[in-house]
């Protein structure tokens, strides 16, 4: 057993490099045989996910996939790698297992040209969605079905490229994948609140998506659902039956995303509906209103610059706006009278 134990001291360090995931090239090069693996694996000592293989027992699993587009529940075949055969997995997503970790898997399970979308990529970037999303990752002839994983076929150009290797497709890209995997509602809340979070420019999702709307493409009648809901003149669903409201008051002129600028004129605020001549301000919370805690600082250090350069900041939650709009517009229309009244 001293072989053994010295093959496992050169594989843990390649493991944590990997966040708890080794490569069949790895087992093999570390002097650990197909009967060895297939041991640890039957034990639990190990586990597999796709062509990786994490070191420790299964944490506990969190299907993916459910209703979910474009795949079967079909199983992975085995994976044969220099004379190392690894089963086949379970196409479950290890919630223990980490974005660092479950990114290798991927990309040891698809290959160095593989690039990693939707969730990973969202969940690298800040963003904590439901344990049962799709994974996406886009490949041009993927070879190898993991349940939970949606495959999209498109040409990637740009690629952010980490230092030990791992691919992620940007920003754009990660968030129109997602949304496609999500579905309707949750994905209409993501969509909210990253419009409302500034992840990404409008005007620039407006033209990615665009990209997607070509026929026969997965998902593409619902993401354009998405877009004309979303973009029509303001940053979020929210925003926009806020301007539905707003044109009924009559109370205007009222300015979609108007800048405040200092005496310099940099912007240094940004208000979601404004009237300029008399200075009230109109904030917006979505469905899926932000409440990290950077988001909620930056929130209130930008009302607190508006009230003192002479704003009236009237703040309405998406509650408001669609289950009580007529309690909206007479508050609205109560600041506008006190405004024009001093």
């Amino acid at each position: 057993m001293p072989h053994a134990t010295q093959d496992l001291r050169a594989l843990r360090p390649r493991a944590e490099w990997r966040g708890g995931v080794v490569s069949a090239e790895d087992l093999r090069e570390c002097g650990f045989s197909a009967a060895v693996v297939r041991r640890r694996l039957a034990s639990g000592d190990w586990h597999q996910w796709g062509r990786a293989v994490v070191l420790g027992p299964a944490p506990s699993m969190a299907p993916r996939g459910s209703g979910a587009r474009g795949w079967s529940d079909t199983r992975e075949a085995g994976v044969t790698r220099r004379g190392v055969n690894v089963p086949a997995g379970i196409g479950l997503t290890p919630t223990g297992l980490g974005e660092h970790g479950l990114a290798w898997a991927l990309q040891l399970t698809y290959g160095p040209s593989a690039v990693i979308s939707g969730t990973p990529a969202m969940s690298r970037a800040g963003w904590h969605l439901p344990a049962n999303t799709p994974i996406a990752v886009v490949h041009h002839r993927p070879r190898i079905v993991v349940p939970g994983v949606w495959i999209t076929r498109r040409q990637q150009d740009r690629v952010l490229v980490l230092a030990d290797g791992r691919r992620y497709a940007p920003a754009l890209d990660a968030l129109l994948d997602t949304l496609v995997c999500l579905g309707p509602a949750a994905g209409a809340d993501l969509l909210d609140a990253a419009l409302q979070r500034r992840y990404v420019d409008p005007a620039a999702l407006d033209r990615g998506a665009q990209a997607r709307l070509g026929r026969g493409r997965t998902g593409a009648t619902y993401l354009r659902t998405l877009m004309e809901r979303a973009l029509s003149g303001s940053r979020s669903e929210a925003e926009q039956r806020m301007g539905v409201l707003l044109r009924r008051s009559r109370s205007g002129p009222w300015r979609a995303n108007h800048a405040v600028r200092d005496v310099s004129g940099r912007v240094v605020a940004e208000i979601d509906f404004a009237h300029e001549d008399l200075r009230i301000a109109i904030e917006v919370d979505g469905r899926a209103h932000h409440s990290d805690r950077r988001s909620f600082e930056r929130d209130r250090a930008r009302q607190n610059l508006l009230v003192v350069a002479g704003w009236l900041v009237l703040r309405f939650t998406w509650e408001q706006i669609t289950q009580r709009p007529e309690e909206v517009l007479a508050a609205i229309d109560a600041a506008v009278r006190m405004r024009q009244a001093a």
